[in-house]
């Protein structure tokens, strides 16, 4: 592994000094006797570790720390100086810097603390290298980031991701909670050892504490001579989800409590506790403050769960991602359904952020892969979303959802801005109903002859179709 090193020091002396020192095959050399010259240096080339002077000529090298560690927070500061106390070291060292070292040291001992640098940065690219490859074979879907809200939820999600701590992961149906999940084991130092998911309102109350915890053999009538290893076991060292956790019933939170606090459990039939070492990630869509008040979830069990917490908000509150989300989307149906579709239209585009998606990602992609399954061409339109559903029932769409019509008009000389709005809604509510006159009346607001005016008036449709 090939490391770049830059060496900042307003004296060439030094500079000099240091890349004889340090030089050999496996380090770049870079010099820059300027913050200004360092400044291009970090923006053509990629640096690993800066070798920062104290006291610069026209910059105080506090201020380039700071600067750097904003703008190149993955580059590695050890800071030198000819000046060297106690209390810059401990100011350099508060601010991200790795390391102190004096100019007069010895050779040797800068060589040290260098190479003991490069070695823990070394280990640092070693296991993100090995994450992006876990990442690329278990094919983990992307978190799409960029409204404010959900930049704040991949951000907390990162930062937990860096703890062991159970999390708590709250959101509507459909928002992706289970992505949200694995993105933070990836993230995790557990990221190469098991992610074991389990919905727990798809399993029966009476078999869901045997797949949680497993059995013994002959522990009741049709245990097999085996016995089960439950999905605590499948998930040791890694993390188990357990999704729609509001739906376990009263009698087993007691025994989750148990192994959430003290990493133990009983398996059906057992007499010795198994012990295990993974994480717990919760998520529901119910209020569960709301289901302890009601008796049906319990307090304990909450608050041991509600560590960190992170609540995902709806498709309506992160509207700014719909058309990165669809895009992604239809990047993975291409693969899916052999399709190369790679543009939508901009009538299209309104339509997707208009739509409620009161099932959030998932009506999404399925609506998405509903218009992409007959298409032949690279494009999606707005009539591959509105004329193969019923709209009514598909995407509540009603007269009463204003929100769904997006009209642009450019106004100048000569031009009746009025009859230019009139002929794009009535153009918008005859696509929007695949050219049914009843419909598109009943969008609009106005009597079914009113719109044959208006369509005759503005030459919308051919005779044949009047």
């Amino acid at each position: 592994m090939i490391f770049n090193i830059l060496v900042l020091d307003d004296e060439k002396m030094v500079c000099n000094s240091m890349k004889r020192i340090l030089e050999d095959q496996e380090k770049n050399i870079f010099l820059s006797n300027s913050f200004e010259m360092a400044q291009k240096t970090l923006e053509n080339e990629a640096i690993d570790l800066l070798l920062l002077d104290y006291k610069l000529d026209k910059n105080d090298g506090i201020s380039v720390l700071k600067y750097v560690k904003e703008y190149y927070p993955n580059v590695v500061i050890i800071m030198i100086t000819a000046f060297g106390n106690i209390e810059i070291a401990v100011e350099a060292m508060k601010l991200g810097a790795y390391d102190f070292i004096q100019k007069k040291e010895e050779p040797a001992f800068i060589r040290f603390v260098v190479q003991r640098a490069l070695d823990n940065l070394r280990l640092k690219k070693e296991v993100e290298e090995l994450r992006a490859v876990f990442k690329d074979e278990m094919k983990i879907p992307a978190i799409i980031a960029i409204s404010p809200k959900m930049r704040k939820v991949k951000e907390l999600a990162t930062q937990y991701a860096k703890t062991d701590s159970t999390v708590l992961i709250t959101g509507d149906t459909g928002t992706g909670k289970n992505v949200l999940a694995k993105f933070i084991h990836f993230q995790s130092s557990r990221f190469n050892k098991p992610f074991v998911s389990i919905n727990c309102s798809a399993i029966p109350n009476q078999l869901i504490e045997s797949e949680l915890f497993g059995y013994k053999k002959g522990a009741f009538t049709g245990a097999n001579e085996k016995g089960k290893m439950g999905l605590f076991e499948r998930a040791e060292g890694g993390t188990l989800f357990l999704d729609e956790i509001g739906e376990v019933p009263l009698d087993l939170q007691a025994k989750l409590l148990h192994v959430v606090e003290t990493g133990e459990f009983f398996r059906i039939g057992a007499v010795e506790a198994t012990r295990v070492d993974n994480r717990i990630i919760a998520a529901t869509n119910c209020n569960l403050q709301q289901r302890v008040q009601e008796q049906k979830f319990r307090m304990d069990l909450f608050y041991r769960l509600n560590i960190a917490s992170i609540h995902l908000p709806s498709l309506n509150e992160r509207k700014q991602d719909i058309l990165p989300l669809a895009k992604y989307l239809i990047d993975d149906l291409n693969i899916k359904l052999n399709k190369s579709i790679t543009n939508i239209e901009p009538e299209a585009s309104n339509y997707l952020k208009s739509v409620p998606w009161n099932g959030n990602i998932r009506e999404l992609k399925n609506c998405i892969e509903r218009a992409m399954l007959l298409k032949n061409d690279s494009t999606l339109r707005l009539n591959d979303f509105t004329t193969r559903v019923n709209m009514a029932q598909e995407t509540n769409f009603h007269p009463d959802n204003q929100g769904l019509f997006s009209i642009q008009l450019t106004p100048h000389d000569n031009k009746n801005l009025f009859h230019e709005a009139q002929l794009l809604l009535v153009k918008k509510a005859l696509e929007l109903s695949g050219n049914n006159k009843s419909k598109a009346a009943k969008l609009l607001g106005i009597p079914r002859t009113t719109l044959h005016f208006h369509i005759q008036r503005f030459k919308l449709l051919a005779e044949e179709e009047l």
